[in-house]
């Protein structure tokens, strides 16, 4: 006696499940694509520079405040007075 192709057995089964995903086409990946723009806000890169000379604002110093000292022939405190200190 022959034996019939039984489905059931596992080389059928794996020979038909085989052949399936033979059929089914596996879906291509799309890679996505990054597009660099250059950016607008750089500024101007061809621009020449064709000065002889370079003018700058010149800085103002202002002129240091003169203290009045007045020197004293004897302390204003004298021997014995109270004071307040902060501790």
């Amino acid at each position: 006696m022959e034996k019939r192709a039984d489905d059931s057995s596992f080389e059928n089964a794996w020979d038909n499940q085989f052949n399936e995903e033979k059929k089914e086409k596996a879906p291509v990946e799309k890679k996505e694509v990054k597009i660099h723009d250059k950016p607008s806000f750089r500024g101007q890169r061809d621009v020449e520079d064709n000065r002889s000379e370079i003018k700058m604002a010149t800085k103002q110093v202002t002129a240091p405040e003169k203290k009045h000292v007045e020197v004293l022939a004897e302390p204003t405190s004298k021997e014995g007075d109270d004071f307040d200190v902060a501790w």
